[in-house]
């Protein structure tokens, strides 16, 4: 049993030596919620376009809905 856990600190140790620091990136995260109105409903059934729930037809491929 203490073989067991002597040899995942080694593997661990070993992983992260390999590893290395996380690269970061230029990019900020933002994170948030985006507002109902400007949600997307569901993917057209025929392009897979974003629709919002008034939407009388796809404003990607043009196909009525309903």
């Amino acid at each position: 049993m203490l073989e067991m856990a002597l040899a995942a600190v080694i593997v661990t140790v070993a992983l992260v030596a390999i590893g290395g620091r996380p690269v970061a990136t230029d990019k900020a995260v933002t994170l948030g919620f985006t507002p109902l109105e400007e949600a997307n409903d569901l993917p057209c059934p025929w392009c897979s376009g974003s629709t919002r729930e008034a939407d009388a037809h796809c404003s990607s491929c043009g196909q009525p809905f309903g």
